[in-house]
């Protein structure tokens, strides 16, 4: 399972050695323990908020450049949502495709060319989604959006 950012807020302590944290935002949003251990101790207080690297509902740790990912993969969603958007249902902030960024944003951080990127989304289209592919331009230009979304590294 591929890893995302989510915020995260320590929703005050758990059973002994754990801490209570509510993940995600909005409507999507779930509520675990984690180790206290594995959170730095500025940020075990009750209402602390920071970015959790996660995969699927399991926390991995702390992202130390958290808000600048939370605008990357925001900025990816909107993409998804309103350039994109195959099954033509979603809104700018759903979270309908989220499940797709991950791969994109792995994507993206190898340097990936808008074509690669092109060909992903045809593949999620069809192998996944199991829709006809949207017209090869449209997919080029999709990825080209997305290219120009600037990475910390860069």
């Amino acid at each position: 399972m591929s890893e995302r950012r989510l915020e995260a807020v320590v929703i005050g302590p758990g059973n002994p050695g754990l801490l209570k944290i509510k993940f995600g935002r909005g409507r999507v949003t779930f509520v675990k323990d984690v180790l206290a251990a594995r959170i730095p101790p500025e940020l075990r207080i009750p209402n602390s908020g920071f970015v959790a690297l996660v995969s699927g509902r399991d926390f991995v740790g702390v992202e130390p450049l958290g808000e600048v990912w939370i605008a990357i993969e925001d900025r990816i969603r909107t993409i998804l949502n309103s350039e994109w958007d195959p099954l033509g249902i979603a809104h700018p902030d759903d979270d309908e495709y989220d499940g797709y960024i991950a791969g994109i944003l792995s994507l993206l951080m190898r340097g990936q060319s808008a074509e690669v990127l092109a060909a992903h989304l045809r593949s999620i289209e069809v192998e996944r989604m199991g829709l006809s592919q949207s017209p090869p331009a449209k997919l080029i230009a999709v990825a080209e959006a997305l290219r120009s979304i600037r990475l910390p590294n860069e």
